[in-house]
């Protein structure tokens, strides 16, 4: 007797079954290793190349993963790898309004076919106003064209509901028009002023009135200069000169101080940096220097960073008796001259800058960023112009610095910020002067770094800054040492880097810093202003003298 076709449904679902629970078994016959975040997963080789023509040409053609056990998924955040593993071996996956580009994006990445055509039908079936234009993106982006007529329909049919929203305004020029002109296909076409009206009501959202004001610290031109700019009147107050000339050095504002952390420079007796010693040129040369546009701090996250270093040294002269005027237990002798010294001006009594304890290690063109009363300063060169994995935190009200965990690679001139409580160091240079796309996280309560999705562009000399829990890196110098105009953008949520608009200007060793809702750069004489409703830079104001290797906080 044959057996039926339930006979071989059921074993084909057997065999699933038992392929699935081995890969959990403590006698598994699994051959291969995905890793993201940190987080490792074992599998089937063979499984991964019959379902994913992405691994089916990695194991078949002479890529580095076909002779190692493990493959590092850097575009694919932890948690979706193991969704998308789950589906691979069960069939089961959760598709949902709010993932479901991100599951496509997945699937394509890997060129998961079932997978993709399942988000395709999902896409069809829940779009709607509210979704419309991010749905069409990914549409035109993966070639589906049953979901792009849908979107353009939606679209049609919730004119002017669509046009309200955020993402029509995010929209470029192009896409802008191809989406009116699916309301009157001759509107644009008749009327030239149309698409003129388009980019002056755009620029007027990045063009609109801001106010507040950030403090330019030091740089290559004026090592010891410290001044505020009033972005609404433009207006330039002095404050205090440091005490020592500081060049590429790492700055952040805790509540009303603000900390400078590393990086000496040579000052001449005009108190000019040997680069320019009349203090009016405006090199953005090649030369590795760096501002890491430390723009990331809005004073004073409330994570918890701490616990997690083993070395710790109270650096301060007399912890116990703060006595006197120096209320903020600090001494005009206690720290050093060098780029392993720190300095901190309080804004409510910007009289003199006060010396803090010495770092462990001497550091130029280090990174920085504040949570959790803490100040975390990573990577940089020290006196032997060594690059450095190595980092160290500051307890704000202690005084005391304390080793942490070092990075996965050793960086300079790199960015460095804090987000949703985490600590990213992105790009740089290595001990080499090769210039990195890496870039890596770490978890500041368990202290484990773990490498995230690459820069799409290798870039040093950055700067990089926080808004509206999204990372930008801004600048830098490529890998041909020429200064760069394009800006990039991380969604941590999503785990990938996209292009946004780039820079009118291009610079290396620029600043940033977050003033309200926009960003604003500063390199040279110029600073711009980003305004991500719009994706539009626009050109706020000149300054006075121009800043190269600079640190910028908002005030």
């Amino acid at each position: 007797m044959d057996t039926t076709n339930n006979d071989v449904t059921r074993h084909y679902a057997l065999l699933g079954k038992l392929i699935a629970e081995d890969r959990n078994s403590d006698e598994s016959t699994c051959d291969l290793v995905l890793e993201s975040e940190g987080k490792k997963f074992p599998v089937h080789k063979n499984v991964m190349m019959l379902v994913s023509k992405y691994f089916k040409k990695m194991f078949t053609v002479e890529m580095k993963e076909k002779y190692e056990g493990i493959v590092k998924m850097l575009q694919i955040p932890h948690q979706r790898l193991a969704n998308l593993i789950e589906f691979i071996y069960t069939g089961r996956i959760i598709i949902t309004e709010d993932n479901v580009i991100n599951i496509m994006d997945d699937a394509e990445y890997t060129e998961l076919e079932v997978l993709k055509n399942i988000c395709a039908t999902a896409l069809l079936n829940l779009v709607s106003a509210d979704n419309c234009l991010k749905f069409r993106a990914c549409a035109q982006r993966y070639n589906l064209d049953e979901v792009f007529v849908k979107t353009n329909q939606e679209i049609t049919n919730s004119f002017a509901e669509v046009v309200r929203q955020d993402d029509f305004v995010q929209l470029d020029v192009d896409d802008m028009s191809a989406v009116i002109k699916l309301k009157d296909k001759n509107l644009v076409r008749k009327s030239s002023v149309c698409l003129g009206l388009l980019v002056d009501e755009t620029l007027k959202l990045a063009q609109s009135p801001f106010t507040g004001k950030l403090l330019i610290v030091g740089g290559e031109e004026s090592p010891t200069y410290c001044v505020v700019y009033d972005v609404t009147t433009r207006q330039p107050t002095l404050l205090p000169n440091l005490n020592i000339g500081r060049a590429g050095a790492t700055a952040v504002k805790v509540g009303s101080k603000v900390y400078v952390i590393g990086s000496a420079a040579e000052v001449d007796e005009d108190g000019y940096g040997d680069s320019d010693s009349n203090g009016n040129g405006d090199d953005d040369s090649d030369d590795r220097d760096d501002e890491d546009g430390q723009g990331d701090d809005e004073g004073g996250l409330s994570d918890d960073g701490g616990g997690h270093g083993d070395d710790e040294v109270d650096l301060s002269d007399d912890e116990g008796d703060l006595s006197g005027d120096d209320k903020d237990g600090l001494s005009d002798d206690e720290g050093g001259d060098e780029s392993h010294s720190c300095e901190m001006l309080d804004l409510n009594e910007p009289t003199e800058w006060k010396v803090l304890p010495d770092m462990f290690e001497h550091r130029s063109y280090c990174g920085s960023g504040f949570i959790a009363d803490h100040i975390y300063v990573t990577g940089g060169q020290d006196e032997n112009e060594k690059t450095l994995s190595s980092c160290e935190k500051f307890d704000i009200h202690n005084k005391m610095w304390t080793k942490i965990n070092n990075m996965l690679h050793a960086r300079e001139e790199h960015g460095t910020v804090v987000c949703n409580g985490s600590l990213y160091c992105l790009g740089g240079y290595d001990d080499e002067s090769v210039v990195l796309s890496s870039c890596e996280r770490c978890d500041l309560e368990s202290g484990i770094w773990n490498e995230i999705a690459p820069l799409n562009q290798a870039r040093g000399g950055l700067a990089c800054v926080v808004l509206d829990g999204n990372i930008y890196a801004i600048g830098g110098f490529c890998e041909e040492g020429q200064d760069l105009a394009t800006v990039e953008r991380l969604d941590p949520k999503v785990g990938m880097w996209e292009n946004i608009t780039s820079l009118k200007h291009d610079h290396g060793h620029l600043s940033a810093c977050v003033i309200g809702n926009k960003i604003f750069v500063i390199g040279g004489k110029t600073v711009e202003v980003y305004d991500p409703t719009s994706n539009v830079w626009a050109t706020a104001f000149e300054i006075e003298k121009p800043v190269s290797e600079a640190a910028v906080v908002a005030i």
